[in-house]
């Protein structure tokens, strides 16, 4: 994630910078919040906490500081209405959080007319993924948060790993046979958003927000039933996001190339408690064929094929080798050997399901949680990242594109598409 923060800001974005909106309601005690985090010795850790690489050919560590910066809070007022859209504040969009300096989180809170409020909780990917975020907001949110710490080490800080020779040869072994699948993939034509020729000098993220009613939630819910993913919604919403950019490579005449889709996995264990720091994730690839991607039945089927295969084989664990095996090279040769098999694609797009946020939570710091939405950012390539989230009985999914790879009537078609994918009968 280091690395792709990097990478990001090379061609002009923010970089790997994500953004929790929470809106809350009239109790919201930002006095309350702000003790908690003088009083957290996790947040303690985390205003310590930098990123960085010992020496060439060393894979990044964590270090703590001596001279903690303070975690930034800031104010922000709106008169107008509070709800979506609502306006970003400027700042946020344009906060810049590098895991080597640190912080690497902020507050930022929106104070509205109506007695609610906007609470934009901004981190590098490098330090949190979505399922650690939940177990920090755990951990604020409690009466006495010197009382809440993980008595596990590695519950506060990531775990160290010095270079380690007799463990990176296991690493290429292990590794071989994701980075084989990917070369196989690059051998046939992939479909990409991103348009030819030199980058612009400036790349901007934009970000669509695609809610649904609790009626709309619960049909959504029924129609997984009804394809038999009640225990892989994410596969139904996968499905509903492909088609609809099936569309879109139809209506620019593309529909040579196959749709290639990275997934992330969480590695932690069913219902543990952590770790909260650093990213936990491994991946999983689907590779859809032009063929398949008309028809929500027919991916569906394709994914679960994939998918079983892939765990069977233990696609997830090569992925981790993978990664571990790239951490010690220097970014350029990891980018070189990813992008080299697929032709510098890397991706279609990207797609996560974070599934149910703030679970268990009814209230943070006083003040009701009445809507709770991601903002991640999409790097290029691939030039879009769609995120489903679940917040209480309320389904959402985020559009996140580059503005030169996907424009404003593309971004209202997708929408439209999914909708109708998720929601009505014909789009079967």
């Amino acid at each position: 994630m280091h690395g792709q923060d990097r990478r990001m800001r090379r061609v002009g974005l923010p970089g790997n910078v994500c953004c929790a909106v929470i809106k809350l309601g009239n109790g919201f005690d930002v006095k309350r919040l702000r003790r908690r985090i003088a009083e957290s010795p996790i947040m303690d850790w985390l205003a310590r906490a930098r990123i960085f690489r010992p020496l060439p050919l060393l894979p990044p560590l964590w270090r703590t500081s001596a001279k903690p910066k303070a975690v930034l809070f800031e104010h922000h007022h709106q008169n107008g209405s509070a709800n979506p859209p609502w306006p970003l504040p400027q700042v946020v969009a344009e906060r810049e959080l590098h895991a080597g300096r640190g912080p690497g989180l902020a507050f930022d809170v929106m104070r509205h007319a109506d007695g609610t409020s906007h609470l934009f909780l901004s981190w590098n990917h490098t330090y949190l993924d979505a399922r650690g975020l939940d177990l920090l907001l755990n951990h604020l949110n409690a009466d006495d948060t010197t009382k809440n710490v993980p008595t596990a080490q590695n519950l506060i800080s990531p775990k160290q790993r010095g270079w380690d020779l007799s463990g990176w040869w296991p690493n290429v072994k292990q590794a071989r046979g994701s980075v084989e699948w990917l070369h196989e993939s690059g051998d046939e034509p992939l479909f990409s958003l991103v348009p030819p020729g030199p980058r612009p000098a400036l790349c901007r993220n934009n970000y669509r927000i695609i809610y649904f009613t609790e009626e709309e939630t619960a049909r959504i819910d029924t129609r997984c039933q009804q394809f038999n993913c009640g225990f892989r919604r994410s596969h139904f919403y996968l499905a509903a996001s492909l088609r609809a950019l099936h569309t879109v490579a139809v209506q620019r005449g593309n529909q040579d190339g196959a749709y290639l889709i990275p997934v992330p996995h969480d590695t932690r264990k069913r219902g543990a408690n952590g770790p909260i720091f650093s990213n936990h994730l491994s991946i999983l690839f689907y590779r859809i064929e032009p063929k398949f991607a008309g028809r929500i039945t027919d991916i569906l089927g394709e994914l679960s094929w994939q998918m079983t295969n892939q765990i069977r084989d233990r696609f997830p664990e090569s992925c981790m080798a993978a990664l571990d095996m790239f951490k010690p090279l220097p970014l350029g040769f990891y980018v070189h050997h990813l992008g080299k098999p697929t032709r510098g694609k890397i991706a279609t797009f990207s797609f996560s399901d974070s599934g149910e946020t703030c679970a268990g939570m009814k209230e943070l710091w006083g003040g009701k949680i009445l809507e709770v939405t991601h903002l991640v950012p999409a790097w290029r390539p691939p030039g879009l990242t769609v995120v489903f989230l679940r917040f209480g009985n309320r389904l959402s999914a985020l559009l996140s594109s580059v503005d030169d790879c996907l424009s404003p009537a593309e971004v209202d078609g997708m929408e439209r598409d999914m909708r109708k994918s998720l929601l009505e009968e014909e789009s079967l």
